[in-house]
């Protein structure tokens, strides 16, 4: 596990400012030091603690394949979040939360295919036959839908977790992740309330420098340890029974691997190349846990 800062490093980048004593969450003043000037001190070991539980979890799920969406639309967070998801190949918003993400995933999933299929289509020059008005409709419409979902192209199920850059910031998100069942890890800052979240990481959610180290050892984590079960094609899944069903017409029995292998998935290691599987591939078979 990456090492965690120490509270002089998270002091420096200046995680322990909170919010002034009437913005404060009641439900925050656990991870409160104290106040000065009728604003918030955050405890710097309380940062540490949390830190350090969401990163064992991340890499304990990461291990095992975990979807990871990213949420961040505050300035000072956004184009971190959106290297740092895009490096990691995994979903990311930095725009609004599209309404129903996560409770109403199926209406939402087509639309981020609606968009995949009008970029191929563009990209193959399918709308050559349309009139130049007409392919401006679509490449504007393209662009509102990429500016909402663009970050979801590596969506191809419910993300099993969901971090936060700001708990208050995206209450939505975070109630929709609640009902969803996708566990919740957040920065949070005194003004949040850290009971809906299930790591939660006390620390100035307003500070660039807090939120890079933060994010930094979040993306450690899991490269570190990720590992994907890539879902087989149906060509793939086609080809193994057909030659399943040509070793039984020849009177020869399959063996036991090759009968676990129809439906197997197949292994990548971390680091590696792998042929990451988009929301448009409905017809593959959803891999096991």
């Amino acid at each position: 596990m990456s090492t965690i800062p120490s509270v002089k490093e998270l002091f420096k980048a200046g995680a322990h400012y909170g919010h002034r004593r009437n913005r404060t969450d009641a439900r925050a003043h656990k991870f409160v030091f104290t106040y000065r000037n009728k604003v918030a001190v955050i405890d710097l070991e309380k940062t540490r603690e949390g830190l350090e539980k969401a990163l064992e979890f991340l890499a304990e799920q990461a291990k095992e394949g975990a979807t990871v969406l990213f949420v961040g639309t505050k300035v000072q967070a956004k184009e971190t979040v959106r290297q740092l998801a895009e490096s990691l190949k995994q979903p990311y918003i930095v725009e609004r939360w599209p309404g129903g993400l996560l409770t109403n995933y199926e209406e939402v999933s087509k639309a981020i295919k609606r968009m995949l299929k009008t970029e191929t289509d563009l990209a193959e020059n399918k709308f050559d036959s349309l009139t130049k008005k007409e392919r401006l409709m679509i490449e504007k419409d393209l662009k509102k839908k990429q500016n909402i979902f663009g970050g979801l192209r590596y969506l191809s199920k419910k993300p099993d977790i969901v971090i936060v850059v700001d708990a208050k910031e995206e209450e939505i998100a975070v109630a929709e992740a609640n009902i969803s069942g996708a566990k919740t890890i957040a920065i949070c800052d005194t003004n949040a309330n850290p009971r809906n979240i299930d790591y939660p990481i006390p620390a100035n959610d307003d500070s660039k420098k807090a939120l890079e180290m933060i994010l930094a050892l979040i993306a450690d984590a899991i490269s570190k340890n990720f590992k994907s079960k890539v879902i087989p094609t149906e060509a793939e899944v086609t080809k193994r029974v057909e030659k399943a069903i040509k070793k039984e017409n020849a009177g020869v029995a399959p063996t036991e691997e090759e009968i676990a292998a129809v439906d197997k998935p197949i292994k990548v290691e971390a680091g590696k190349d792998k042929p990451k599987k988009g929301i448009g591939d409905g017809k593959n078979k959803k891999a096991k846990k």
